[in-house]
């Protein structure tokens, strides 16, 4: 493949022949060799002027080409979001249906509510990318520092979108959470099934927790409190304080499960394998967590030495 900097061969061979065609001209004529000397300077110059005006013709033609395909698969993108939603409500209508029916509980509607607003927020969001594109000339950008687009902030708007939908599914949670309790109490599921549940209940609200911080980081950001650099670090410590945190509750619930089953193999209720599967479990929780404490403490370190030098 040709180097766009690389003159096009084409271009070169036509050059050439001018080039000749002059020489024999001036050779009839008896030009002299300093007038001669002159015209060549002044044809080569011209001719050097015209090439690199050729090659940023090119490099704009190419930039606007990748310009018009990422709009392009923006575009399709958008539209198999919208498709997918109208595909999540009509399910949603059959479910509703079928509920009234008798065939499925409440429940199975709750979740297909958190996946047309999955589906409607995939679909927003592709559209304000198609608009970010449209209105800077440049691929979408999803980091905190960013610039805003003629004004407008794109960034924040793409995180409150995704704000909704995490806060869907912590209602969501939520709900489960209250149920296993209820049932709990009567009997129908055990404690550690309400406590696995408010595991997944806690993990969804650190979710949220974590976009509301990126909106205050992005807003410090625009309002010049921190730097470009500062912003992305000061996004990498939340996002690795909320690892830690998550990664410590599951690592407390599997230990918790962990003497359970173990118990329970020693009495001969259960088998060995689901205690060696569990000890898996475990294992890996720990290693994760101990490289998200790594590094949250080497971002927190950074973050110490740039402090310093201000």
């Amino acid at each position: 493949m040709r180097n766009q900097h690389e003159p096009d061969p084409r271009f070169v061979d036509s050059l050439e022949g001018q080039l000749a065609r002059e020489l024999r001209r001036k050779k009839r004529v008896g030009t002299s060799p300093s007038v001669r000397a002159m015209k060549m300077g002044s044809l080569i110059a011209g001719s050097v002027i015209l090439g690199a005006a050729a090659m940023g013709f090119t490099q704009q033609l190419s930039e606007s080409w990748r310009r018009e395909l990422l709009e392009a698969r923006l575009e399709l993108q958008l539209q198999l979001a919208q498709q997918r939603v109208e595909m999540q409500l009509d399910a949603l209508g059959l479910t509703r249906r079928e509920v009234e029916q008798g065939v499925r509980s409440d429940k199975d509607l709750l979740y297909f509510e958190l996946r047309i607003a999955e589906a409607e927020a995939d679909a927003r969001t592709r559209a304000l990318e198609l608009e970010e594109l449209r209105q800077s000339g440049r691929e979408p950008q999803g980091v905190l520092s960013a610039p805003l687009v003629d004004g407008r902030d794109f960034v924040s708007e793409k995180i409150k979108v995704r704000m909704q939908v995490a806060r869907h599914y912590l209602e969501l949670t939520q709900g489960e959470v209250e149920l296993a309790r209820e049932q709990a109490d009567v009997g129908v599921v055990s404690e550690d099934q309400v406590q696995a549940r408010s595991l997944v209940a806690q993990e969804a609200e650190a979710q949220l927790q974590s976009l509301a911080q990126q909106l205050e980081l992005r807003s410090a950001y625009l309002d010049d409190e921190l730097t470009a650099v500062e912003v992305e670090l000061k996004m990498l410590e939340a996002e690795a304080q909320s690892r830690v945190v998550v990664l410590r509750r599951q690592s407390d619930y599997f230990q918790n499960e962990l003497a359970r089953y173990q118990a329970q193999v020693n009495s001969g209720v259960m088998h060995a394998a689901a205690l060696a599967e569990l000890s898996t479990r475990v294992a890996e929780v720990a290693g994760q967590l101990r490289l998200a404490m790594a590094e949250l403490e080497i971002v927190q370190r950074e973050l110490q030495r740039r402090s310093t030098r201000r």
